[in-house]
């Protein structure tokens, strides 16, 4: 009977046959993200673009009718909504409900592992960008031009490398018998991966190195990045203690380099409401 040790092994000889299969992004997201780089581009042709998916529009109603967006009268049309969330913000918001639709498996096991991962990025995009954006409003040095919304796209991005092995372990439904053994799975391999999908994808240096050191111990970017405001994400959601990293001596130094006020600061209301807020719109 088949097992985890013969997912890795189909998994590792596909890699190096370059014949597994990397999830693309629906082409509704790519024109969202190329249009948003555009410094020409209007509320009304992102609307336009948006229009063309009921749901997705719909959906980007409903976040901004959301706490975390909600400042007056609810908004009802796509338009309405387009303002009041902003134009950079609305591509990660699009990048991840295409993202969402990637994480859809009917293997129970393999189900239950995929939206566990899907909800760990969510919180850790949540929290990077809330940190970024606190970080920024105290005057921290920002000479990289971080944004809050490349920082949020990056806390999903953060580890997309788990798409590939689970779609391949569904594939492979007898080889799992259990959550533990397909996490480990996961870990092993899921950093390469992410870094072949985001080639695959064009994203930039900058999201590229998120991959390679959100869990990385010894990652020191001397100036701040988005690496190190999604690391400091996985820390305050306590996804850092299972690879082994001293979290508190990671929060130590994070405060020392007044990336956060103190080291209890994820226990914070400051922190945590509007943390649980935008968590509530990327479940709308």
């Amino acid at each position: 009977m088949a097992n985890e040790n013969d997912l890795l092994a189909s998994l590792i000889t596909k890699i190096k046959n370059d014949s597994l299969i990397l999830p693309t992004l629906p082409e509704i997201a790519l024109q969202v993200r190329d249009a948003t780089e555009r410094e020409d581009v209007s509320m009304d042709a992102l609307a336009d673009i948006l229009a063309q998916d009921p749901a997705l529009a719909a959906r980007m109603t409903r976040v901004a009718n959301s706490a975390h967006f909600r400042r007056a009268a609810a908004v009802d049309s796509i338009q309405g909504a387009l303002s009041r969330i902003g134009m950079r913000q609305i591509r990660s918001l699009v990048t991840a409900a295409a993202m969402q639709q990637l994480f859809i498996c009917s293997h129970p096991i393999i189900e239950d592992v995929m939206m566990g991962e899907w909800e760990e990025s969510v919180s850790v995009s949540c929290a990077s960008a809330l940190l970024l954006q606190s970080y920024l409003a105290k005057g921290g040095s920002n000479p990289r031009d971080l944004t809050v919304d490349g920082t949020q796209l990056a806390g999903l991005i953060h580890n997309i490398g788990v798409l590939p092995i689970l779609a391949e372990a569904e594939r492979m439904p007898d080889a799992v018998t259990s959550p533990y053994l397909l996490k480990k799975v996961l870990a092993r391999l899921s950093q390469p991966l992410g870094l072949n999908i985001l080639r695959s994808w064009d994203f930039g240096e900058d999201q590229l190195k998120v991959v390679k050191h959100w869990k990385d111990p010894d990652y020191d970017a001397g100036v701040p990045d988005y690496a190190t405001f999604v690391r400091l994400g996985a820390l305050g959601c306590g996804l850092l203690q299972r690879h082994g990293l001293d979290t508190d001596q990671l929060a130590q130094t994070a405060v020392a380099q007044g990336l956060i006020p103190s080291e209890d600061y994820f226990d914070d209301p400051a922190f945590t409401e509007p943390f649980n807020e935008l968590k509530e719109a990327f479940d709308l």
